[in-house]
C-alpha cells in the first residue's frame, strides 16, 4: 500500500516580497490586506468558538483585541495566503 505524503501548500507570495510591503505604512499594508483579500474572495469570518476564547482571554488577563485588519490578516493567514511567519511580520510592521 502506497501513501503519499501531502506537500506543503507553497504561499504564492515569497518572504522578500512580503517583506517589502511590511516596510511600507501601516495604511499600505492596510490596503494591500483588503486588496489581495478582495481579490481571492477571502472575508473575515468569526469561528465558532470566538465568544469563548475572548471569555477565556478576559478571565486571564490576556485579553488581544484585533482590529479589522489584523483579523484580515489571521483570515489570509488561514487560507494559506500568508504563511505564519508573514502574517507576523506584517502584523508587527502594520502595529509600528
Amino acid at each position: 500500500m502506497m501513501v503519499s505524503k501531502r506537500s506543503p501548500k507553497t504561499p504564492p507570495f515569497s518572504d522578500q516580497q512580503i517583506r517589502q510591503i511590511a516596510s511600507g505604512r501601516s495604511r499600505a499594508i492596510a490596503e494591500w490586506a483588503q486588496s489581495t483579500a478582495r481579490q481571492r474572495g477571502i472575508s473575515m469570518r468569526r469561528m465558532p468558538n470566538h465568544q469563548f476564547v475572548k471569555a477565556v482571554s478576559r478571565l486571564s488577563d490576556g485579553v488581544v483585541e484585533l482590529d479589522p485588519v489584523e483579523e484580515l490578516l489571521v483570515a489570509l493567514g488561514r487560507a494559506g495566503i500568508l504563511t505564519s511567519y508573514q502574517r507576523g511580520l506584517l502584523q508587527v510592521h502594520y502595529l509600528r
